[in-house]
């Protein structure tokens, strides 16, 4: 069954709530990303505990990239 926002009961977010420092940071976070990259919440126990950032780079230039196809 799906609720209105498109989650269903099992699939809903867990998270009771963010204080605006955490959304700060978050925020100031997906500004700080280049053109690859994202950013993971862990949750544990319904509170924001961890936030990682994951970036990619390519292994070679517009150039190299080129040469290979």
């Amino acid at each position: 069954m799906s609720s209105s926002d498109g989650f269903s009961r099992h699939t809903q977010p867990k998270l009771k709530k963010l204080t605006a420092e955490q959304i700060l940071q978050i925020n100031e976070i997906l500004t700080s990303l280049d053109d690859y990259g994202e950013v993971q919440l862990i949750i544990q126990h319904g509170e924001l505990k961890y936030i990682n950032k994951v970036e990619s780079h390519r292994a070679w230039n517009d150039e190299q990239g080129k040469k290979a196809n």
